[in-house]
């Protein structure tokens, strides 16, 4: 069922009409830098980095004035509703990358939203959308507070992308942006497209960390499917999947985070499933699968500072001079997982990142990420970054 239109998606509408109508530009940038302004000066970098962006896809045509329209009002949310700044050059990545590639605004937008979400601690009481289930004793999760064996980290990288999909206004904001793309969508029309937005934004399987933390938790996706107009079939292929993927064994992991692949019988044989299983997805669903390993590294997210963030929340980073070779264990933990869960090959992400981390000081031998000796050229945004993330990590 569709959300009923909020107060700031009906103020949205109507910078859509005027922007359309080449109306009131003016006072839209007016009403856009006062709100601006009232942010963190953390969420004005990321928000003006982003903007930029949007303008040149504006200037070659891959976007229109009212997308452009939506997608400044959606980040200007992100930052009054206080969502994670160091998370906004991921988005921003995310939704440029598949924009370029695909050239498909919904497709992008669609990526940009499921990772819109990640606050510590999240709302106990956000809708999850799909659920989740056990596999174990088949109990359902339906909100974050359901999650009672995960701490405040793990409930967030574990539920992020069913929350933001679970939120009214994030929706509306979707919503927003296939009224406009597609002209003449009735509203049943809607309902379908973002069910199928939310099928291909459940990627938790790109990620051993969260694969770890979502053990035994599988998604309930029979009327998610069926609402995006998939077969019974296709959605009992995706359940198989993503089934496989709650058998994953967590000690697993300790190999991913060291930049190595697992070995051993059990390993094989869990993965050669899960590669046969993801062979039977939407392709919308594999292409967000493996480009959110590859965007994870470009210019946006490190500027942004999610990877100092992660660091210093969640792997005990407590110095500045520390990050950088923090960044470098993450990235040969991606490349070990590129090629074990998305089955390509290193130079897929060492190529595309490569020039982007090296003023950050990690570069590539032998497809693996290192700490070059002459250091960061970056080291005073590295430590802004730190003391930013330190400080979130403090006010918890």
């Amino acid at each position: 069922m569709r959300a009923a239109p909020s107060r700031q998606r009906r103020s949205s509408a109507l910078v859509i009409e005027l922007a359309a109508n080449g109306m009131g530009v003016t006072d839209r940038q007016r009403h856009f830098k006062d709100r601006l302004a009232a942010l963190s000066e953390d969420h004005q970098r990321g928000i003006l980095r982003f903007q930029r962006r949007l303008v040149e896809f504006k200037k070659s045509g891959l976007l229109l004035d009212a997308q452009c329209a939506i997608v400044e009002e959606y980040l200007l949310r992100l930052g009054e509703r206080r969502r994670n700044p160091a998370n906004t050059g991921n988005i921003e990545d995310l939704f440029c990358y598949t924009l370029a590639d695909t050239r498909d605004p919904i497709r992008a937008f669609a990526q940009a939203l499921a990772d819109s979400v990640k606050v510590v601690p999240m709302d106990d009481d956000a809708t999850l959308y799909p659920r989740v289930r056990s596999i174990r004793s088949s109990e359902s999760y339906t909100k974050v507070g359901d999650f009672k064996h995960l701490d405040a980290g793990d409930k967030m990288l574990v539920t992020h992308t069913m929350v933001a999909y679970g939120d009214a206004e994030m929706r509306a904001a979707a919503a927003e942006l296939l009224s406009i793309s597609k002209p003449g969508i009735d509203s049943a029309g809607i309902d379908r497209e973002l069910a199928k937005m939310a099928v291909q934004s459940q990627h938790h399987p790109s990620s051993t960390f969260v694969l770890a933390r979502a053990q035994g938790l599988t998604i309930e996706l029979a009327d998610l499917y069926s609402q995006a107009g998939y077969t019974d079939q296709q959605a009992k292929d995706a359940q198989s999947f993503y089934d496989i993927c709650a058998e994953y064994q967590p000690r697993w992991t300790k190999d991913f985070l060291a930049g190595d692949i697992p070995a051993g019988e059990e390993w094989e044989h869990w993965r050669a499933r899960y590669i046969e299983a993801r062979r039977g997805l939407p392709e919308e669903l594999v292409y967000q699968l493996a480009s959110d390993t590859l965007t994870n590294f470009l210019q946006g997210t490190l500027e942004s500072g999610k990877w100092t963030d992660a660091s210093v929340m969640f792997g005990g980073v407590t110095n500045a001079r520390d990050i950088p070779p923090a960044i470098a264990r993450i990235v040969n933990q991606y490349i070990a997982e590129h090629i074990a869960l998305h089955d390509g090959p290193a130079v897929d992400l060492t190529l595309a990142c490569a020039d982007t981390l090296r003023p950050w000081g990690i570069g590539f031998e032998n497809d693996r990420a290192v700490v070059l000796p002459e250091g960061p050229q970056k080291t005073a945004a590295l430590r802004l970054q730190f003391e930013a993330a330190w400080a979130r990590k403090n006010m918890r």
